[in-house]
């Protein structure tokens, strides 16, 4: 048994003697990189002081690593020329800047319109197929599968390519200001579309009067003259001639 302890104590001893010459290394290195560390910040701050009184932008330190630990990877400052770009806001058009649905000038549609066959005597025609009678809502329903939209008063529906008032589709709205055939375009609403004639006539300088797209004394006027000048029949109506001469259908 003793012999077991003696042999015990033996191997133990040289083990402990090399844990503590380990502890030992490890203090001198830190002890060593303390010293250099505290050695480097008074020259470091010289120099820094010497670029601030110079006007040179300072860097700052990098902050003490400890010997042996993982170098971290600083992220990269990303370029701005690297970054995503922005999209661009579309360019608004004037239906958004003044509330009118402006269509394309006359110039802009010059060419399109140059190889397109109009009808002249097509108002005529249109007019033709106007219903004069007075019918309610289930009549013009049934015998029109159409869009109906209030327009000035009373209420209009959509048949080839004109707009025309039905008359009676409702009690409460049977007051029409125009009764004529309006050329439409666009899908736009009868009250559009004068508006869009409106402003082209003005323009033009056909058309002194407020864009209401509402057509009164001034817009039939106005209208007439066009044509005249155009050489177009003239109706004094939103005819497809008309529009076509004016570059918006």
């Amino acid at each position: 048994m003793k012999k077991l302890l003696v042999l015990t104590l033996a191997l133990t001893l040289p083990l402990a003697q090399v844990v503590r010459a380990n502890d030992d290394t490890d203090k001198k290195k830190k002890r060593k990189h303390q010293a250099e560390v505290a050695e480097e910040q008074p020259s470091q701050q010289a120099a820094r002081s010497r670029q601030k009184a110079a006007g040179q932008s300072v860097k700052q330190p990098a902050p003490p690593r400890r010997p042996g630990a993982a170098q971290t990877q600083r992220p990269v400052a990303k370029s701005p020329h690297s970054a995503v770009p922005v999209p661009r806001q579309p360019v608004r058009s004037e239906a958004d800047l003044n509330g009118q649905n402006r269509v394309p000038t006359q110039a802009s549609n010059k060419a399109k319109n140059q190889n397109r066959h109009v009808n002249r005597d097509s108002f005529t025609v249109a007019r033709s197929r106007a219903v004069h009678g007075h019918h309610n809502r289930n009549w013009w329903r049934s015998h029109y599968n159409t869009r109906f939209v209030l327009f000035g008063g009373g209420y209009y529906y959509w048949n080839l390519g004109y707009w025309y008032p039905a008359f009676g589709y409702s009690p409460f709205y049977n007051n029409y200001a125009y009764s004529e055939p309006i050329y439409g375009y666009n899908n736009l609403a009868p009250g559009q579309v004068i508006q869009n004639v409106q402003l082209a006539l003005r323009d033009q300088g056909y058309y002194p009067g407020a864009i209401d797209g509402l057509i009164g004394a001034q817009t039939r006027a106005a209208l007439s003259s066009f044509q005249r000048d155009r050489g177009l029949i003239i109706t004094s109506a939103v005819d497809e001639p008309t529009l076509v001469a004016l570059g918006l259908a």
